[in-house]
């Protein structure tokens, strides 16, 4: 009935097998290794689970890779740096019951507080979705355009245009680390997150909507970002004058059309 889904990049191992032990028996998991040299011997797998090795193209990449290879008519997707409780999966299938309709179901990952059972049209970001795979498949995945951000608000934006429904659960709570998981041995990571995210944003608009809205949409950062370099630069904060000069790379790169080639 269910299948779980999980991405990892060079995750710390601790608290990967922490989130491992909390997931159990009950499901079957499908663990996307984008971490070419990862020695996944140090990871205490069950035995249903499914790994399938890749060269890391995103994250919406190795969320298509585990959707694709899913046997079951739902898939949950799960950030490793989300805290949840132990009755979460229970909770989860109550609503899948109760709830016919969906193509994704989003818990609330925030401090949304709502009497409602369900809220429909969420375009916010998503750490944690319930895939009903026979309703998702009509709009081909996720855009592997994206490689970091904004990939499940494209994904709502295109189940929207073909009226599919994504509900949000204000009763179902998670707590999203951000970016918690992945091994403090990786330098350099701040960089690659905010160049990818101004990339992303600008993408976004721009696919979605058009290249001018885009421009409209990102052009303040652009500014802001351009004042704060120099003024980092005049006192010499070297650190924060690399994150300004990040968040301009990315957009510029965006804007002038190039792909997210980024990398570290």
């Amino acid at each position: 009935m269910l299948s779980i889904i999980i991405v990892g990049y060079n995750p710390d191992i601790v608290k990967l097998n922490k989130f491992l032990r909390i997931i159990g028996k009950k499901f079957a998991l499908i663990y996307i290794n984008n971490s070419e040299k990862y020695d996944l011997k140090r990871i205490k797998f069950e035995k249903n689970t499914k790994i399938i090795n890749s060269k890391n193209y995103g994250n919406g990449a190795g969320i298509n890779l585990g959707l694709k290879s899913c046997k079951t008519q739902y898939a949950l997707y799960l950030d490793i740096d989300v805290l949840i409780k132990k009755n979460f999966f229970n909770d989860f299938k109550k609503y899948i019951k109760e709830i016919k309709n969906f193509a994704i179901l989003v818990p609330n990952h925030g401090n949304l507080s709502s009497r409602a059972i369900k809220i429909e049209k969420y375009s916010g970001e998503a750490s944690v979705m319930l895939f009903n795979l026979k309703k998702f498949k009509k709009i081909g995945y996720f855009d592997e355009n994206y490689f970091l951000y904004f990939e499940e608000q494209d994904l709502f934006h295109q189940c929207r245009k073909n009226n599919l429904k994504i509900y949000f659960l204000p009763n179902l709570k998670i707590k999203h680390m951000r970016a918690a998981s992945v091994s403090k041995n990786l330098k350099n990571i701040i960089y690659l997150r905010t160049w990818h995210y101004m990339w992303s944003m600008f993408y976004f608009y721009r696919k979605n909507f058009n290249y001018f809205f885009a421009i409209k949409k990102t052009i303040f950062f652009l500014i802001k970002d351009f004042v704060m370099l120099i003024l980092f630069l005049i006192i010499l904060n070297i650190k924060n004058v690399k994150f300004r000069f990040y968040r301009i790379y990315g957009l510029i790169s965006s804007i002038f059309g190039f792909r997210s080639f980024f990398r570290l």
